[in-house]
């Protein structure tokens, strides 16, 4: 699970990559130096003040599986890689992992960023740039994870806030349809009463005072008719007045 790496014994400098077993050497114009690890590796991080588009700064955690194929690296990057993959093959990709972390939240709304599903969306958007990105260096990534994502205090109570009232809003709506199917079920004499019911709540609201023919047999003054006087009282209901 290693790759052996070869420098030029008089200049110094990168020779060639050679896989594990036995290989011809010439002692004189080449010498081992060391290996480079092929085997599975992860490493994991916090991406910090990573700003979304419209400014808001975001913490975020992450994680990443890679392979190491050092004969897939380009070749003008060999020399320079050689000598630091053996030690710094995890900072390589931590660093290219929070670039690409930072690109992709930059082109998303804190709306999209706490959208259902979002954390998918975010891990594989970052996982094909860093793919990429690190192709050239011989690194090939099988996983992004994307853990928590803090954000400041204030915009959360918002985004919580917001959440609250959509839900309400919501329920009002499943509300009223469940009371427009009740409705529509009335025959039209039946809506023609509750009109006219909402219209002396709405005028006994207002503090209006009805006046209208009373049903109960009452002995009228002088040849004219009786009447009920309807007003409203402090409870702001409708009572009958004497």
């Amino acid at each position: 699970m290693e790759v052996g790496v070869l420098f030029n014994k008089r200049q110094q400098t990168f020779a060639r990559f050679v896989p594990s077993g036995r290989h011809p050497v010439n002692p004189f114009s080449e010498q081992f130096s060391h290996t480079i690890p092929t085997a599975s590796g992860s490493a994991n991080g916090r991406c910090q003040a990573a700003q979304t588009h419209g400014g808001i700064s975001l913490d975020v955690e992450w994680s990443v599986n890679f392979d190491l194929d050092p004969f897939q690296i380009k070749a003008s990057a060999r020399p320079k890689l050689a000598r630091n993959l053996p030690k710094k093959a995890n900072s390589i990709v931590t660093k290219h992992l929070n670039n690409c972390l930072r690109h992709v939240i930059g082109e998303m709304t804190i709306d999209q960023v706490c959208e259902p599903g979002a954390t998918r969306r975010l891990e594989r958007a970052v996982r094909q740039q860093l793919t990429s990105r690190l192709a050239d260096a011989g690194f090939s990534i099988s996983r992004v994870m994307i853990g928590a994502i803090e954000m400041p205090r204030h915009v959360r109570a918002a985004l919580e806030a917001a959440q609250e009232r959509a839900v309400q809003t919501e329920n009002e709506a499943r509300a009223l349809a469940r009371l427009h199917q009740v409705v529509s079920q009335f025959s039209e004499a039946e809506m023609q009463r509750l009109m006219e019911l909402e219209r002396i709540h709405t005028l006994g609201q207002n503090g209006v005072t009805l006046v209208y023919p009373t049903a109960v047999n009452q002995t009228p003054a002088a040849g004219r008719p009786s009447f009920t006087k309807l007003k409203r009282n402090n409870s702001h209901a409708v009572q009958p007045v004497s």
